[in-house]
């Protein structure tokens, strides 16, 4: 018997090498600069300098960045640095953030076409042509067009490649599977999903027939191959602009996203249809079919079409939202009927299986029952199975000495300091802006504290501009110009991400970590928090959380007195207050 794990991106892509340039190591390979000279603005992000206590750059307008396929919710893997071999790097579930989709000079382009125009009368037109229309208003003579030449595609269908680990997916459904086939929990399984990068240029050529093989015989992975304009009208216009916002309760209202949804919603169906079209002509009686998440709804339904016997089970790893928010999907009866091809359907908590059975009922007039749902032909089980993390390989990774080398550098740079930590995706439903402003609020309610404490925010970049962006900046701008001094800096904000060693010595680290998300699915990030605060670090040991009550982890948590309403400024502000002062026998 094989389990068919189908998630969006295989945990595996292919990096190749082109002539003139040099192999690449891994995903995480920095050029070093020479010997003596400083390195460039672009060196890998740190959170602290050990010899240098000058605060970082102050938080300005983001840099412009091209990528459309920002991951925002699956989780980057990270990979070890070069000189630590070839081990497997422990993925990161919290992590939003992903490599440009079609960026890399070791991969193809994309030849995807151009996003929807915001208004729904442009629709089908083309954006040359558009363009064109409002030059000549404005009186602005037209250039020639360049004409793209594909010589750089076509240098791929030779070259050299190897298959390294990839940086998209679902990182803690990968360190699940790994944890349950290590536990004998999980025989033989078989992943499906896309190779994460454009695949327009290898159409037809040995070299993608050559890289499925052994992607298929070397790692037990089926490679779902679609068109580039199907992966971006799929994965960056319907499953970003549309499902993302309305999964988190943020119904996306502006013209442009009725645009996207017109335009985009065929895209979703033919790369479901792909995956389910993979998973059929590989399947054998008796085979297990798993489907993860919302990028899919579609396939289990698809599949069960063709195979009416087929074991299916579909789980969902972000939130599922109440029937009233649901509802206003123009394509909810076939995103529900999609899912319902499933034997059994799994979410994160029981606020997510009964907002989903009451979804059915109301929309489908599905009969609902505790234990899910009776159909005309079958009974479809709606359970909630909450997702954790591999301690087992966390504590591996724990053990490293890149990990105690930040460790020691921490020590002595916040000697003597409380730390709060929070590591988000810079967006509206991570809710950094509500974070800072409770923090400000409490520095102000609280003088005593001012010097003594130090909130550490990294904010992952996202691939929108939004508002957000200065308003978060000008809060830390605020708050350091208030009470900073050279000593001192009450905010540290690093608008990036920053390397796993420094990840795992940030959580071991802290005094607490602060999460006020506006709606999560779970959020392991606090998982793991806790996990390291296990006293190996005698003065740091039993960290407070603060978290918010609308994550699934809240849930899990049984809401406890740190348990806070990101919208309560000052009850997220008397939260800090009571995490810093907590005695050590309340932590417990």
């Amino acid at each position: 018997m094989t389990v068919f794990i189908a998630s969006l991106f295989l945990p595996k892509t292919i990096h190749f090498t082109l002539p003139g340039t040099p192999p690449r190591g891994s995903l995480s390979e920095k050029k070093q600069p020479p010997v003596g000279k400083p390195a460039p603005l672009e060196r890998q992000p740190s959170l602290f300098e050990p010899k240098n206590i000058t605060p970082p750059q102050t938080p300005t307008e983001e840099r412009k960045r091209s990528d459309p396929f920002e991951n925002e919710d699956g989780a980057r893997a990270f990979l070890p640095p070069l000189a630590t071999g070839n081990r497997d790097g422990l993925r990161a579930p919290a992590d939003r953030s992903s490599p440009t989709w079609g960026g890399r000079p070791d991969q193809p382009m994309s030849r995807a076409n151009s996003p929807p125009p915001p208004s729904l009368l442009e629709n089908g037109r083309s954006p040359l042509h558009q363009k064109a229309k409002e030059m000549g208003r404005q009186g602005i003579t037209q250039p020639r067009p360049l004409i793209r030449s594909d010589s750089h595609d076509r240098v791929f269908a030779h070259a050299n490649w190897k298959v390294v680990n990839a940086d998209q997916g679902n990182g803690g459904l990968r360190n699940a599977a790994e944890a349950a086939a290590r536990e004998g929990k999980l025989g033989d399984y078989t992943w499906v999903g896309t190779l994460g990068m454009p695949t327009d240029a290898l159409q037809g050529t040995q070299q993608l027939q050559d890289i499925k093989d052994k992607l298929a015989t070397e790692h037990d992975m089926l490679t779902v191959c679609c068109s580039d304009k199907d992966f971006d009208g799929h994965y960056s216009h319907f499953c970003k602009q549309i499902l993302w916002p309305v999964f988190h309760y943020q119904i996306p209202d502006n013209p442009k996203s009725k645009a996207y949804e017109d335009h985009s919603w065929k895209y979703y169906v033919n790369l479901n249809q792909a995956f389910a079209d993979k998973i059929v002509k590989n399947w054998k009686r008796g085979d297990v079919i798993w489907v993860h998440d919302y990028h899919l709804l579609l396939v289990p339904g698809m599949i069960r079409k063709k195979l009416p016997d087929a074991k299916i089970g579909f789980f969902l790893h972000v939130a599922f939202p109440s029937s009233e928010v649901f509802r206003c999907l123009a394509v909810r009866k076939q995103l529900l009927e999609g899912m319902l091809g499933a034997n059994l359907i799994g979410f994160q908590i029981h606020e997510y299986t009964r907002h989903f059975l009451q979804t059915c009922s109301r929309l489908l007039s599905a009969e609902a029952t505790p234990d899910g749902l009776q159909l005309e032909d079958r009974f479809v089980d709606v359970v909630n199975l909450p997702i954790g993390i591999d301690p087992v390989s966390l504590s591996q990774h724990r053990e490293e000495d890149e990990v105690k080398r930040w460790l020691n550098i921490m020590r002595e740079r916040y000697a003597g300091k409380k730390l709060i930590v929070a590591r988000d995706k810079l967006d509206h439903v991570r809710g950094v802006r509500q974070k800072l402003l409770s923090y400000e609020l409490f520095l102000n309610k609280n003088p005593e504290w001012r010097d003594n404490i130090v909130l550490i925010q990294v904010a992952l970049s996202t691939s929108e501009k939004s508002e957000l962006d200065a308003t978060v900046s000008d809060i830390v701008t605020r708050v350091n110009s208030s009470w900073a001094n050279l000593a001192y800096q009450p905010v540290v904000y690093l608008k990036q991400d920053i390397d796993y060693a420094q990840y795992l010595a940030l959580l071991s680290i802290a005094d607490a970590l602060m999460i006020t998300s506006q709606r999560e699915g779970m959020n392991l990030t606090s998982h793991e928090y806790l996990y390291c605060q296990d006293g190996k670090i005698s003065e740091k040991k039993h960290g407070s959380l603060i978290l918010s009550e609308f994550t699934g982890t809240s849930s899990l948590f049984g809401r406890n007195e740190l348990s806070v309403n990101p919208w309560d400024y000052r009850a997220c502000a008397d939260a800090i207050k009571r995490a810093l002062e907590m005695s050590d026998e309340k932590k417990r």
